[in-house]
């Protein structure tokens, strides 16, 4: 079917198109130096309007574009909008149905991910989005319209939610399966430790990310929440004891979690180990001789006792060492100093035996060479901190002259 503007009507409008052509899944409209091809599925409306002599069509595009038909007759304008509408309304109705079933199926690989009884981790949503555009660049409909289908629309915006904001959906997410899991599991939240977890531990324990954060003061219960994580993965089977490591900075709160997993979890199969024991325990499994850990390690009072006799020597030995050290702790920590022979004061000795403990194990973790280090450092701080590293050089050389003599290795 086609509709072409009168003789007069074509002179009077000046308008690049003049006719229009029915397709089979579109419409054609071209005049004498223009052509255009607008596919069914590119179209998002055709419009019928009346002027004050001739019929006009309009047919909207995406991208706010709008190509224009002038200057035809006017009963013969409505009668080819008629049947081109109603052909357009009929090939919308077929695409809908398969538009839908592509929702239906994208919806569906969303609700696989989504159980009610896993947490959705932020890994598995990457790449969702894409996903989810790929399935939209696959459908036969322009997006615009996916609204007008009854049968299109819940998946559709189902869709919309998670392309939108998948961050907002999958903590929509999360938040109802954590709801279930703190009721299903009242009973194993309530014996697990010696009291009840309060919701904010349970919930921790619950989290599924691959990575997460428990921020809480002494004494709160943060190793109650790992005793129960461990417990909580072995009872929903999502690891075996042998896939879960515990690990404490200190001796002391790894026997601790130990013992409390033995009584709370009933297993001696999960043991919770210090970050020193676990790198001894991988080297001894990847080498047939294993370190000997200095005893200086874990004797804290024979440590601080070898850099205070290190820096003791090395004031008394040098007048210039010891006016640095006195320009040090009068200048930047302003402290009162003695007069004289201040290193051997005691007062000060004991004030000074755990900073230069940290600030000696600052430059073991460091383990470059001190030109290495002072490179390193901020340009406008980097003189300064050359002649603090120099003073600390003597302390370290003491270090290293102890560990040689046990024949043995510091931790770093």
């Amino acid at each position: 079917m086609e509709l072409k503007a009168t003789s007069l009507g074509k002179r009077l409008a000046q308008h690049p198109y003049d006719r229009a052509v029915m397709l089979h899944a579109g419409v054609k409209v071209s005049g004498d130096r223009h052509e255009y091809l607008i596919p069914y599925n590119q179209l998002l409306a055709i419009v019928c309007k009346r002027g004050l002599v001739w019929g006009e069509l309009e047919f909207v595009l995406s991208d706010a574009k709008v190509v224009r038909l002038h200057g035809t007759e006017w009963a013969q304008t409505q009668q080819f909008y008629q049947h081109l509408n109603a052909h357009w309304q009929a090939w919308s109705s077929q695409m809908s149905e398969v538009a839908a079933g592509v929702l239906q199926e994208t919806v569906e690989t969303l609700s696989s991910g989504m159980k009610a009884n896993r947490w959705l981790t932020r890994q598995q949503t990457t790449g969702l989005q894409d996903r989810i555009r790929h399935a939209f660049a696959a459908l036969p409909l322009p997006q615009a319209r996916l609204d007008e289908f009854d049968n299109c629309r819940e998946a559709w915006q189902q869709c919309q939610r998670w392309l939108v904001d998948v961050e907002a959906s999958r903590a929509a997410h999360n938040r109802e399966y954590t709801r279930k899991m703190l009721v299903q599991y009242a009973p194993f939240f309530a014996s697990v430790e010696s009291s009840p977890l309060n919701p904010a531990q349970a919930e921790a324990v619950v989290n599924g990310e691959q990575s997460l954060l428990v921020l809480a003061g002494a004494g709160s219960g943060k190793t109650s929440v790992l005793v129960a994580r461990a417990g909580w993965l072995l009872m929903r089977g999502e690891a075996a004891a042998d896939q879960i490591l515990l690990l404490a900075f200190g001796r002391k709160a790894a026997q601790e979690m130990d013992a409390r997993i033995r009584e709370r979890l009933n297993t001696d199969e999960i043991a919770a180990q210090t970050f020193h024991a676990l790198a001894l325990a991988i080297i001894q499994h990847g080498s047939k001789k294993v370190p000997t850990i200095s005893a200086l390690e874990n004797d804290t009072d024979a440590r601080q006792a070898l850099f205070i006799e290190a820096w003791q020597q090395q004031c008394s030995e040098k007048k210039a060492q010891a006016k640095g050290w006195r320009l040090w702790l009068e200048e930047e920590l302003e402290w009162e100093i003695p007069e004289g022979n201040f290193w051997d004061d005691k007062a000060l000795q004991r004030r000074l035996a755990g900073r230069l403990d940290r600030w000696v194990s600052l430059m073991r973790m460091h383990g470059g060479a001190q030109a290495e280090m002072i490179a390193s450092a901020p340009e406008e701080v980097r003189n300064l901190f050359s002649k603090r590293v120099k003073l600390m050089a003597p302390l370290l050389k003491a270090w290293k002259t102890a560990l040689k003599a046990e024949n043995a290795v510091d931790f770093s």
